[in-house]
């Protein structure tokens, strides 16, 4: 790549890593700044073939992106968690002394004991026949291969102890990097900026940290924010390649960093049209609580709006339980987050850990004996009042409470447990998925690759066998019968496709749900499969609907986002000069409106269920008075 092509941000970079001076590129939505990553990282290549660089990023998704555009086999590219573990995870002694501080800290509650550990303090050689590894969740009592496990936060903490305390550990990283980058610094752990920043400034050895980031768009609560205090050589990234002029116009008033972005020079920037920047569209609507919102999408300023295609619109809402209803997953929602059998039991259990209850009775004789502790929620009413409960609850109201609590296991993570995995290309289920929802995702994996024409991959995951012309006939209607949308409970479908040898019998399966997954199964099972396959759908982000903080690093034509204020972290009133009086609510408020605002490539529309003139008021000054509707006046 020749010098003069180059984005003078870049070149700045270039000059800084010359100069041996840390530095952070700070650019706002849509401005490139993992181009000018990229960009940079093929400059050095180029130019010194031999240097090493790392570069970390915040998800696999991002690594496999990187990885994509690069070829240079000095370059180690990971997430934040893989490249953490590779500096610490051969350094066991050590890590089993921080570990064994940490938890013996008691200003440290995240470092809990082993189960059923009696003494006070652990011992200094407590895990020293015990090799240390890291998983999603952190269980330091050892299993059956003498594993002990910590989660993912746990690892950032402990490497950042043992950076304090083993001086080395900062020569080692800086043998092995002559410049380290990070992607999206913003969501970086400030206890990992201390180690690049902080820790490795104290070697003598030479090399040179770069950041990649927007301070506006850190939305979430445990990460590093922006990097003020370091005093790094700022290079800003003013232009802006994705957004249309109003929604960079509107964008602009709520940053409070001093940057203000403009329309990029590029003409073949995604947001330029015939060599100007594409104009774009915001309407702010308002109504009220009890609007009907399926309703309000079929009015006429939604009209070229395509609902039906998640890659280009979206519908973005605060949090997956309103996703769940308008997504159609309700009651498979409900059953992992606010189930009211796992919700008492989970209240006495809460009660016998304090002593306050005798275990040695049935579930049934505890839920009356101690009523009163549910206070107005009155559970046992609700319970005995619901179809959905009543018949399963009388079978366990009558087992003993040690076999009642067993078989009454709900992982509230298990349903939005499966994510793409940036190196596989695949959405996979992790550690918390259930195992009656792991079959279910083999099932749907298996009609995906029928539907795809994939007959080789379908072939080896399934039971079924085709010999001839008829076994193609009964295949195509098993697969017809199972993706057609109608009332089929989960349990239906998975005898079916047993049946028909789509799925091989599991005596795992089989034991989980008479045992550990007993209530589970009795609730999942009356559930729909439609319901599972829009979940799916949802989690695969092919839904139109989404989260709003899911759609970070995206971008779509078409975005409505609703902005719903009765939350105790968020509170969009805040946004026109009403609502909580707290700094933090305000600032994350805002932050996450940002990037929300700037996914839109064409279109914005947002919506608040509001009748305040003051907020309205406000409202006309971001984003005009003419844009600023009642929803009763759209036809």
């Amino acid at each position: 790549m020749a010098t003069k092509q180059l984005e003078k941000e870049v070149l700045k970079a270039l000059q800084c890593i010359k100069n041996g001076e840390n530095f952070i590129i700070e650019g706002g939505a849509g401005s490139g700044k993992t181009y000018s990553l990229i960009s940079l990282i093929n400059t050095l290549t180029e130019e010194l073939p031999n240097i090493r660089i790392v570069c970390i990023t915040y998800t696999n998704n991002a690594v496999a992106e990187i990885l994509s555009r690069i070829e240079n086999e000095n370059l180690r590219v990971s997430t934040i968690h893989e490249f953490i573990w590779s500096l610490i995870g051969k350094y066991q002694d050590e890590i089993k002394n921080i570990l064994t501080e940490l938890i013996n800290d008691e200003g440290e509650k995240s470092f809990k004991k082993p189960k059923d550990y009696g003494e006070e303090l652990i011992y200094k050689d407590y895990f020293k026949e015990f090799y240390v590894d890291y998983d999603e969740y952190y269980s330091v009592t050892p299993n059956d291969k003498n594993v002990v496990k910590i989660s993912h936060d746990h690892i950032i903490t402990i490497a950042e102890k043992m950076f304090e305390k083993y001086k080395k550990m900062a020569d080692i990283l800086k043998d092995s990097a002559d410049c380290i980058f990070v992607d999206e610094y913003q969501d970086t752990s400030p206890l990992v900026a201390d180690i690049l920043l902080k820790h490795l400034k104290q070697s003598s050895k030479k090399n040179v940290i770069g950041f990649f980031g927007d301070s506006m768009q850190a939305i979430y609560d445990n990460g590093v924010g922006d990097l003020t205090q370091y005093r790094l050589t700022k290079i800003v990234k003013k232009q802006n390649r994705r957004n249309p002029r109003v929604v960079i116009e509107v964008a602009n008033k709520f940053r409070d960093d001093g940057i203000e972005q403009i329309p990029s020079e590029d003409i073949n920037a995604p947001n330029m049209e015939n060599g100007t920047i594409r104009a774009g569209s915001i309407k702010f609507l308002y109504g009220n609580e009890t609007d009907d919102f399926i309703s309000i999408k079929k009015k006429a300023i939604f009209d070229f709006w395509d609902f039906s295609n998640g890659k280009q619109t979206k519908e973005l809402r605060l949090t997956h339980k309103y996703n769940a209803e308008m997504a159609g997953f309700k009651d498979l929602y409900d059953l992992y987050n606010a189930d009211l059998i796992t919700t008492l039991i989970s209240k006495i259990k809460g009660k016998i850990d304090k002593g306050g209850l005798d275990n040695d009775k049935t579930l049934g004789e505890l839920a009356l004996e101690e009523k009163p502790i549910f206070n107005r929620e009155d559970l046992l009413d609700q319970i005995n009042r619901d179809d959905t409960y009543q018949s399963v609850y009388r079978i366990l109201a009558d087992m003993s409470w040690v076999e009642a609590y067993a078989k009454c296991r709900v992982t509230k993570e298990s349903l939005m447990s499966y994510k793409l995995n940036g190196m596989s290309g695949k959405y996979e289920a992790n550690s918390y998925r259930d195992r009656i929802l792991r079959r279910l995702d083999i099932l749907e994996e298996i009609i995906e690759l029928y539907e795809d024409d994939k007959f080789n991959e379908f072939l080896r995951i399934t039971k079924f066998s085709i010999r001839n012309r008829e076994d193609k006939i009964c295949l195509k209607q098993a697969i017809d019968y199972l993706v057609k949308e109608d009332d089929k409970t989960i349990e239906e479908v998975l005898s079916f496709a047993e049946e028909k040898g789509l799925l091989d019998e599991d005596d795992l399966f089989s034991d989980y749900i008479l045992n550990a997954g007993f209530y589970l199964w009795e609730r999942i099972k009356r559930i729909t499969f439609k319901q599972y396959r829009k979940s799916i759908l949802y989690l695969k982000e092919f839904s139109p609907i989404c989260t709003q903080h899911s759609v970070k690093g995206s971008e779509y034509d078409n975005v409505l986002l609703i902005l719903e204020s009765n939350w105790n972290k968020y509170d969009f009133n805040t946004l026109f000069g009403k609502g909580s009086p707290n700094p933090t609510v305000q600032k994350r408020t805002k932050k996450l409106f940002y990037v929300c605002i700037t996914r839109a490539k064409r279109n914005l529309i947002i919506y608040l269920p509001t009748q305040d003139s003051e907020i309205l008021g406000k409202a006309k000054e971001f984003f005009g008075e003419e844009n600023v509707l009642p929803v009763s006046s759209i036809s």
